[in-house]
């Protein structure tokens, strides 16, 4: 399904350069997966998903207009035919990609369904039964499909001066149990200046409101963003303890971002300033991480073996159960950009794959690292005629 404007239109006038980028992967096995590939400008909305087939050797591609966030595998009760993926757009569509094509729906009183309705962005989507667990912005956490959605966030209180929570679904542990994160930020309704507003006077000079409004602001930064985990499945969350560092930061960037089994006993939660939290959603979690790993950002995490391999956003590392240690050997690199830029990790049949943002894969066995580059025909420009390539 490819959408097609006039070919008399100029893309690079109308969009400025088109600059892909592997945003995001879901991996079936050595066999399937899929990618979304899209532009980092905020007004170039499009997403090329390209699924994979390894042995047939081919790739075949969907474009659609959108900003695509969140890609899933969709589980099957057999393996007879190929795969299917669900995918989650920034404003509420939802797209399932299966051998027979793409069918498309719009999660109601959301901005896919109407310019209008009140704005929330959305991060995450995940098959749960039949259903599908979708969480974004303004509190939205639901589960639901087609036109019927029902509210299954956590009890987290909003207090002065925080909105409510954004979520984010990180992913299951082997045992099912989902991993969710509620992130809060000051309201900036609270911090700004208007008739009403205890510190407003009438006849303020616009310099006057300026230097108010200002030094309300930099009240705002003194609250740090709070971030909240719960593990469990809808209608039955578990809340869980967070270092502070983490859960109050200040500055604001620190995050929780990806959890990964080592078995059904053990999970790991992993995240920003050296984050490797080690326990199981009924026991708890511990932080077993050094501090001297806490200048460390670590964005992915999979269990290879005996090793939890660790991604940063220009490294890999190997944690040992106390230190991220370098990972050897280093990653070969066979064309430029001569940079690392880790996007997603997995491991399939005692390989490790590492996805990059820049438009390649990495794969390590006995014989050592090798590279795979994504055609570039494949990441051309969307809405122009595309088949299906191989590598």
């Amino acid at each position: 399904m490819t959408d097609a404007i006039d070919d008399d239109e100029d893309f690079e006038d109308l969009y400025g350069t088109w600059e892909p980028r592997l945003s995001a992967v879901a991996m079936v096995d050595d066999r399937y997966f899929a990618l979304l590939i899209g532009g980092p400008r905020w007004d170039d909305p499009y997403t090329i998903t390209l699924t994979r087939d390894a042995e047939a050797q081919t790739f075949s591609r969907l474009d659609v207009r959108r900003e695509l966030r969140d890609i899933r595998v969709v589980p099957r009760s057999d393996d007879a035919g190929g795969p299917s993926y669900v995918a989650l757009s920034l404003n509420g569509d939802i797209y399932v990609i299966s051998p027979k094509g793409a069918e498309h729906s719009i999660i109601p009183g959301t901005q896919a369904e109407s310019d209008s309705a009140p704005e929330i962005l959305f991060s995450s989507i995940l098959p749960v039964g039949d259903q599908w667990l979708v969480a974004g912005g303004e509190g939205f956490l639901k589960l639901g499909k087609e036109k019927t959605w029902q509210d299954v966030s956590p009890s987290l209180p909003t207090e002065y001066p925080y909105k409510v929570p954004d979520w984010t679904i990180l992913g299951t542990n082997l045992n099912g149990d989902i991993f969710v994160v509620g992130t809060q930020a000051a309201n900036t309704r609270h911090f700004n200046l208007y008739p009403g507003h205890p510190l407003y006077r009438d006849g303020m000079s616009e310099d006057e409101e300026f230097e108010l409004q200002k030094k309300l602001y930099a009240k705002m930064d003194d609250y740090p963003r709070l971030k909240t985990l719960f593990t469990g499945r809808p209608g039955a969350w578990k809340q869980q303890a967070l270092p502070d560092r983490i859960a109050r930061s200040l500055p604001a960037y620190s995050y929780i971002a990806d959890v990964e089994s080592d078995g059904p006993d053990a999970d790991y939660v992993i995240g920003s300033d050296g984050l490797v939290m080690k326990g199981n959603p009924q026991a708890g979690f511990s932080d077993i991480s050094s501090i001297a790993d806490r200048e460390k950002n670590f964005k992915n995490g999979v269990q290879w073996g005996n090793d939890l391999v660790l991604a940063t956003g220009t490294e890999l590392f190997r944690f040992d159960g106390h230190v991220a240690k370098p990972f050897a050997p280093k990653v070969k690199m066979r064309s430029a950009p001569f940079v690392l830029q880790p996007s997603a990790l997995f491991v399939q049949n005692d390989k490790l794959y590492v996805f990059d943002y820049g438009l390649r894969y990495y794969t390590l066995d006995d014989q050592g690292w090798h590279q795979h580059d994504i055609p570039k025909e494949l990441s051309a420009r969307p809405f122009k005629d595309v088949g299906t390539g191989s590598p």
